[in-house]
């Protein structure tokens, strides 16, 4: 046989903007096994300040036959199951929400995802919309793991009638915090106390790249179809982004440290300012919005981090004078972009994410 062909098909991949409807439930193509190597490597990779999280042996005396999956994978995994089936067809990653651990995972577990469409808005210029998700984790069991709400830029999309107007409620993880509390009660922590009050301003020595290879291994391991993350061909060094995912668990591990030893973090919202490429250097600091007592010795602490990308933070901002209104409202990018424009300057550029979120504390 002698001739020529073109190519003639083109597999697609993302959200069918032509079919999208509210209530509709796109389950993610992959099932995941995580083994103990992924739990180390990610370990090796993100900062950790978690007692289930890092301690076989905390967790057997909480009652749990193993350490828990570190709350950023399973956000990780959380969203990148969706990106296939969902997100690699839209602009752009807007906002995460109530990123919420809801039942304790293991290494050996089999994860699989559903995302469930809640809401469609046409965007102010009437050219783009957004569409508020919901992203649910399940292990083999069937059990929910983990859960977020995820807000995305796609093109207009045109919706059809709802699928189901009696949509599930969103997860919450207060039954699960109240079972880690009530194991907790009595157990003897070692923990060096530091006492953090409202208003409180951290600045986060620990600075680390996500290195190229890091960003590759991720990016495979978690099925992530977008190019922009690893097709060196197309793009050139400079403009391989890291998922947000990996850029909020970072800025998370890092702000953790200080914080010392944890328990049940939750991001309540999260959105990101100007994009992190490989071997940007991500730092952190964090203002301490709260801390409220839960019962005696434990106290939850609510944070607004902000993530930094190619600064020292420890040495180049100890005597920088931040503005107030970083850490009340912002609700989105061009917020934080005006506020460092006026009052900021040297920071503009420089600011990657802002987390504002919890946890549990040891305070006594």
């Amino acid at each position: 046989m002698q001739g020529f062909i073109k190519p003639n098909r083109k597999v697609s991949y993302g959200l069918d903007l032509n079919r999208v409807s509210i209530g509709q439930e796109i389950v993610s193509h992959f099932n995941i096994t995580v083994d103990e190597s992924v739990h180390s490597l990610w370990s090796g990779l993100m900062p950790t300040s978690s007692y289930p999280e890092n301690s076989r042996e905390f967790a057997g005396i909480l009652g749990f036959h193993e350490m828990f999956l570190p709350y950023g994978f399973l956000l990780n995994l959380t969203l990148s199951l969706g990106v296939e089936s969902f997100a690699h067809s839209s602009l752009l990653h807007l906002e995460v929400r109530d990123a919420l651990y809801l039942n304790p995972a293991f290494a050996g577990d089999t994860f699989s995802c559903v995302i469930v469409v809640k809401e469609i808005k046409e965007t102010s210029n009437g050219n783009h919309s957004t569409v508020v998700s919901e992203h649910i984790l399940s292990n083999q069991k069937g059990e929910p793991v983990f859960s977020l709400e995820r807000v995305t830029l796609f093109p207009k999309i045109n919706v059809l009638s709802s699928e189901n107007s009696d949509l599930v409620e969103p997860h919450k993880n207060h039954h699960f915090k109240e079972k880690i509390l009530a194991r907790v009660r009595g157990i003897a922590i070692e923990n060096k106390i530091d006492d953090f009050h409202e208003g409180d301003l951290l600045l986060h020595p620990f600075v680390r790249p996500v290195g190229k290879s890091e960003n590759l291994f991720w990016a495979t391991y978690f099925k992530n179809t977008h190019p922009i993350h690893f097709n060196y061909q197309r793009y050139k060094p400079g403009e391989i982004i890291i998922s947000g995912g990996i850029v909020l668990s970072m800025v998370l591990g890092i702000s953790g440290r200080e914080f010392r030893q944890l328990l049940l973090p939750q991001v309540e919202r999260a959105f990101h300012v100007v994009p992190v490429v490989a071997e940007d250097r991500v730092g952190a600091f964090s203002y301490v919005k709260g801390c409220e007592q839960i019962m005696p010795g434990f106290e939850e602490i609510d944070v607004r981090t902000f993530g930094l990308r190619n600064v020292d933070t420890e040495l180049e901002l100890s005597e920088a004078d931040f503005p107030l209104e970083l850490f009340n409202g912002l609700e989105r990018p061009a917020d934080v972009e005006k506020v460092l424009e006026e009052k900021c300057p040297a920071l503009k550029g420089k600011i990657c994410c802002v987390a504002d979120w919890k946890a549990l504390r040891k305070v006594e």
